[in-house]
This record gives structure tokens, C-alpha cells and sequence, in this order.
């Protein structure tokens, strides 16, 4: 059976970057539709909101709308959003506007091929039918009512267990596992790895600081920059902080003291 390709969208100010999208798209294996592109967010604002669109591809910096003031106007958004820019510090933001995913310039292709698989297999996982209700619109529901609100379930060696987003500390990769370290002190090792675990946990706002470690911002006690970068939890642990995430914390902490 042929593969759906994914519709695409892609907004940048300098069309060159928009031409070099286009080509990287062309040389991944999942098929993609480039169903709309400009230069011009006023254009985008207003082409946007009628299109079938799976991915939105935005830029940040742009004359007279950048891309967090386009997506303010767009109510509702039916896509997801990957914001694209050649500055690190906007990853935070970026996240706090509910983006799927963040990708520096120049784009490199594993990444956006990253991208692109982690997008199908979100959407292919929330498509299977519980009683004739779509499994996604029923968790909504849940959600909205309250019933599982800051909690998520994972799988765990007999079964299924219920943690409060809030009681988690950070979580560390272990191979195909993840452990998750809670404030009582105690940790559950899950069957899913850092990455599944991340697509979870990024709408609670957890930072992801490392290859092997995601983070609750609400136990950071201090980021340290020397001895090669480093986070200092509440509970004690000291957690070494990736070369690329650095930027993200540091704009963390001034955001924080900006109040």
C-alpha cells in the first residue's frame, strides 16, 4: 500500500531557506506533499487556516509578524508546528508555544528525518478506535474533565502504573528503558525510551538537557557552566548538561529572573 505523504508547510522570510527545505525534503525517505510555502507571514496568516496541513515548518525571525505572533492568530491550529531559526535561544520559547519539535539552521537531515518519523508515529498510534470514539479525541475528553489531569501512564514490568507529572524529578535513559527518579526518593524503570518518554512529557514543560537526561524544571535548584555544564536537582542528583542544551537553560534562567 502506498504511503501517505505528509502535508507540509513552510514559512521563512528568506526564500533560499525555503528552496533548501524543499530540497532536504526531497532526500528523505518519508514521503512529504509541499503543499504551501512564502516568504511573507501576512500571506501565510492568511492561507494557513485553509489547508490541510500535517507539519507547519516556521521560521522565528521575520519583519513585521514573527513566527510565535503568526501562531497567536491562528485559532484553532490543526497542525503541528516545527520551528526552524539559527538561534538556539528561542528553544524554549518554542516549546512554551506547544511546538512538536525545534530544528536549528542549517537543517541537518537526520534530524528533520527524526522529525518526520517521530511525527508518523505519534499520529499512526492515536488513530485506533475504542467503542467507535478516536482513542486521541477520548484521552481529550479525560483530560478535560480531570480524570487523569498532570498524570500519565507507563508501562511498567506487570502492567500499567499512574505517576503524577509533578512527583517527577527527572528521568534518565537506559537503552531501551528510562528510568524515572521521583521526589519520595524511589524510581520506576519503564519499557519506553527517552525520546517516547520526552513526546510525553514535553506539554508538562520538562526540558530535555541531555542525550540520556530529561528534566522537571520545578526541582532545578542551580545550572552550573563550568567543568563541561552541569544541573544540580533538588534531590541531590548532579546531571551533566549537553553541549547544544546550554543556551536552552541559560535563557531559562533569565526568562525565570525576568520574572
Amino acid at each position: 500500500m502506498t504511503e501517505t505523504p505528509l502535508k507540509i508547510a513552510i514559512v521563512d522570510d528568506e526564500r533560499h531557506c525555503i528552496e533548501s527545505l524543499e530540497l532536504d525534503f526531497e532526500s528523505l525517505s518519508t514521503p512529504v506533499e509541499i503543499i504551501f510555502s512564502s516568504p511573507n507571514p501576512k500571506i501565510a496568516l492568511a492561507e494557513i487556516p485553509k489547508l490541510p496541513i500535517d507539519i507547519l515548518f516556521l521560521d522565528v525571525e521575520m519583519p513585521f509578524l514573527n513566527g510565535f505572533e503568526l501562531l497567536d492568530q491562528i485559532d484553532p491550529i490543526s497542525f503541528d508546528v516545527v520551528f526552524v531559526t539559527a538561534h538556539s535561544e528561542y528553544a524554549l520559547e518554542a516549546f512554551k508555544n506547544k511546538a512538536f519539535q525545534f530544528l536549528l539552521k542549517p537543517v541537518d537531515l537526520d534530524d528533520l528525518e527524526e522529525i518526520l518519523s517521530d511525527w508518523t508515529e505519534k499520529n499512526a498510534s492515536t488513530q485506533y478506535l475504542i467503542n467507535g470514539v478516536v482513542a486521541k479525541q477520548l484521552v481529550k475528553l479525560i483530560k478535560n474533565e480531570g480524570l487523569i489531569k498532570n498524570k500519565i501512564a507507563v508501562p511498567v514490568s506487570d502492567g500499567f502504573e499512574f505517576l503524577e507529572t509533578d512527583q517527577i524529578e527527572y528521568c534518565e535513559s537506559d537503552s531501551n528503558y528510562t528510568r524515572i527518579f521521583l521526589s519520595n526518593g524511589t524510581h520506576v524503570l519503564i519499557s519506553k525510551t527517552l525520546k517516547e518518554v520526552e513526546r510525553t512529557l514535553t506539554s508538562f514543560l520538562f526540558l530535555r538537557i541531555h542525550q540520556r537526561y530529561l528534566i522537571n524544571p520545578n526541582y532545578l535548584r542551580r545550572f552550573r557552566k563550568t567543568d563541561g555544564g552541569f544541573v544540580e536537582m533538588k534531590g541531590g542528583a548532579l546531571l551533566p548538561v549537553g553541549k547544544t542544551k546550554r543556551g536552552l537553560l541559560t535563557e531559562f534562567f533569565e526568562i525565570v529572573s525576568r520574572g
